[in-house]
């Protein structure tokens, strides 16, 4: 993603503050969005309860993503999505968008996963990697797309 889609997603995201801001009285407002390959921005806003959701779903031309809008300032606000949106979170955390290479189970034994199951199941020109796994006593389903030969990135983490 370039300079230019960078500043539309800033600019989408000033045009929906004010929905976000509405957000915090019902829950947590989430950013549901969609960045083509040509740099074009689609955002809207929805509100869970009490729940945080996150996704990433890359697709040849274009992004699909879900991220907790939990930051009130628009600025950091942006860069934490961004962040997200590039596969590097703070503090390491082990969230969607998180990129990890090697070897997919020994990086996830790194993380502090016990691996149950995995299953490989082509999709298309890439992979897409299911993971059973347990950590500090919880399960977890993880979903992994194969980007390059020992690089994954995260989609989706459930605790089961």
């Amino acid at each position: 993603m370039n300079t230019g889609t960078r500043r539309e997603l800033a600019r989408k995201l000033g045009l929906v503050e004010e929905e976000i801001a509405e957000g915090f009285k019902y829950g947590i407002p989430h950013i549901v969005g969609e960045i083509l390959e040509d740099g074009s921005v689609f955002l809207s806003v929805v509100v869970f309860e009490s729940a945080r959701h996150s996704f990433l779903l890359r697709e040849s031309d274009r992004v699909f993503f879900l991220y907790p809008a939990e930051e009130r300032n628009r600025r950091r606000l942006f860069f934490k999505l961004w962040r997200f949106l590039d596969g590097r979170e703070e503090d390491g955390a082990f969230v969607p968008g998180k990129r990890i290479g090697g070897i997919l189970k020994n990086a996830l034994r790194r993380e502090g996963f016990d691996v149950l199951w995995i299953n490989v199941r082509p999709a298309g020109d890439g992979e897409y990697i299911d993971v059973w796994a347990v950590k500090d006593g919880t399960r977890y389903n993880l979903l992994f797309e194969k980007i390059a030969q020992g690089e994954y990135v995260l989609l989706e983490m459930e605790k089961v």
